[in-house]
């Protein structure tokens, strides 16, 4: 027990002079833009012709444009008479005629501007006749900003009109293929998602790509398009008449060399329109829905994806939700893998979808993180060896390709490096030697460092990736080493994650190693000595509250007496805290001149 004792690239928009002033909150807002559109696929219109700027009246009350002016990247006055209604939209178009040969009638439109907006970044102005700023805006086509909208079919859509503007999380590629300019988007729909993929398989085996229907009503699915490139999402077209039950799946194979149209690569060649997945640089899968008349209508889902090794499936867990990861075994309906002979893939095409696996686990996992140490404290990953035999943490026909961590942060393991059944190493960013010395850590422990970058104490994704084989000739890129994805770990300073691990002291500890490491009820706050709080004392009268910011998981009382000699303190009252661990205060009344109080901590 402890005791304590003491006390880019910016869109401006403006408003004209002449209209209301925007001076509390802002009532339009940049809504939808369309910045890098698909080409014509006539080729007779320039593709800048396609873009368009959405506003978006989030206000109560109508909203008067007359007068205003887009300037800077591109110019247009909007003419009298111009209102947005109370929620309403308005679309300005770069050139009228296009957009209206594209998107057909929209009401709310005006327009043409001259000039483009730049795919990768620009700067745009709205402005008053008297330059009276009333928003600014920034968008960019690269970084964090949403990808489909670079060019791939999607506008980039508004999410929370109240929200920062300039946060690319505040923005989402747009659902409808080519945008919704005119009228609100639908977001993201859930209702049939891409479920599990096998993206590396040697002849006869095959490629696959499971669908799992999300909703409580058959979905007809005939007509909609596969493919794995967003840029082509025309590649295979799903045959008329196929459904998906509620609940329920539908998966579909290469049926390479079979000539068959119910299938992705019918032809074996994985040439345009027919397609294989990359296997060792990684590669994409998009699902995009049809209207009646056959038109492209929705992206329903796209994923991306690294390297895989052959014969792992990659599917979300639970199914339908989370991000693509390696499972522990394929689930296509069937229990034919690549482990059967050749012959058993006739069997392995009947597979008509099944409840995805539990992520593969091990052998090497995650154990501990330290992301957010207390000051003065340095940020760690532990790695241990959860298998019953040694682990080589390289390729042993290829031992110069050894294993690394990457994305939050940058490490490459030396070479010979071999971890003992059960067997744990550290990662840090400062030097093995000196890292060892500060934590009084013994010898036999393997450390390994400097790392570049760091780990954010706002969250991150952490990925550990091993060496597959070299790609060999005559393929294009002989030579190439695949660096396959073990286990991520996507965590995150609040709940459900353990927020005491948020620089209160405990590392992010696995519960069970056996446990899969993308989810947060895998993990725990590592329990650690008591740390005696720092408390704030506030004073009126003979009343006093204590404040002081709490561990998860530990117990706080206040105890009293009244001298600091041998009599012993009370038994004191427990001090009501957050589960998660986080700020607490305590209030109580002093009835003697002297006399004494502590938090004890447990």
């Amino acid at each position: 027990m402890w005791e304590w004792l003491r006390t880019g690239l910016t869109l401006l928009l403006f408003c004209c002079g002449a209209g209301p002033v925007w001076s509390a909150g802002r009532p339009v807002v940049v809504s939808e833009l369309m910045y890098a559109p698909l080409p014509d696929p006539n080729g007779v219109e320039s593709t800048s012709d396609y873009e368009f700027i959405e506003l978006q009246n989030v206000s109560a009350s109508p909203v008067d444009l007359a007068g205003a002016y887009l300037t800077n990247a591109v110019t247009f006055v909007f003419p009298a008479g111009t209102t947005i209604p109370a929620g309403g939209f308005l679309v300005v178009p770069a050139k009228r005629s296009v957009f209206q040969a594209r998107y057909g009638s929209v009401a709310a439109l005006t327009g043409g501007y001259s000039g483009s907006l730049s795919a990768s970044g620009e700067t745009v102005e709205l402005r008053a006749g008297n330059g009276s700023l009333l928003l600014k805006f920034a968008y960019n086509g690269s970084g964090d900003w949403p990808s489909r909208a670079d060019g791939l079919g999607s506008s980039l859509e508004l999410i929370d009109p109240q929200g920062d503007l300039d946060d690319p999380a505040n923005w989402r590629s747009s659902t409808e293929y080519q945008g919704s300019p005119g009228r609100a988007g639908v977001g993201p729909l859930k209702q049939v998602v891409i479920n599990e993929l096998l993206a590396h398989t040697d002849p006869p085996f095959e490629d696959a790509v499971e669908l799992f229907n999300l909703t409580d009503s058959p979905v007809s699915i005939g007509g909609w398009y596969l493919s794995d490139k967003r840029k082509n999402p025309f590649k295979f077209r799903i045959p008329a008449d196929t459904t998906i039950p509620a609940r329920g799946f539908k998966v579909f194979y290469e049926l390479a060399r079979t000539g068959s149209a119910a299938g992705f690569n019918p032809d074996g060649t994985g040439d345009d329109p027919s397609f294989t997945f990359n296997s060792a640089n990684g590669d994409e899968a998009c699902l995009l829905s049809v209207d009646a008349s056959g038109k492209p209508l929705y992206w329903m889902d796209a994923v991306t994806f690294g390297p895989t090794a052959n014969g792992k499936a990659l599917g979300r867990y639970p199914d339908g939700t989370g991000k693509m990861s390696p499972l522990g075994r394929q689930t296509f309906g069937t229990v034919v893998d690549m482990s059967f002979p050749e012959e058993f893939i006739t069997v392995f095409r009947t597979g008509a979808g099944a409840s995805n696996a539990y992520p593969e686990v091990g052998p090497i996992v995650i154990s501990r993180i330290m992301y957010h140490p207390p000051d003065g404290g340095d940020e760690f990953i532990e790695l241990q060896n959860i298998a019953t035999s040694a682990t080589p943490l390289f390729d042993p026909a290829y031992p110069t390709n050894a294993w690394r961590l990457r994305n939050a942060v940058d490490f490459n393991l030396p070479t010979g490096v071999t971890l003992a059944a059960g067997e744990t190493l550290l990662v840090v960013p400062i030097t093995p030697e000196t890292f060892r010395a500060k934590y009084s850590l013994p010898a036999t422990l393997k450390i390994f460092g400097p790392w570049t970058n760091a780990l954010n104490n706002a969250g991150e994704t952490i990925e550990l990736l091993y060496p597959d084989t070299p790609q060999r000739p005559p393929r294009p890129d002989a030579g190439l080493v695949p660096y396959v994805l073990m286990e991520e770990v996507s965590y995150l300073p609040r709940a459900p994650w353990p927020a005491a691990a948020d620089g209160f002291g405990p590392a992010l500890r696995r519960k069970d190693t056996k446990l899969w490491a993308n989810d947060p009820a895998s993990w725990e706050a590592e329990a650690t000595a008591a740390v005696p709080p720092v408390v704030s004392v506030s004073i009126t009268g003979n009343q006093f509250t204590l404040a002081f910011v709490a561990e998860a998981g530990r117990t706080y009382r206040l105890q009293r007496r009244s001298g600091l000699g041998s009599e012993p303190w009370g038994a004191g009252t427990f001090v009501a805290t957050p589960t998660a661990g986080g700020p607490a205060t305590v209030t109580a009344n002093a009835a003697l001149l002297a006399e004494f109080f502590r938090i004890a901590v447990e």
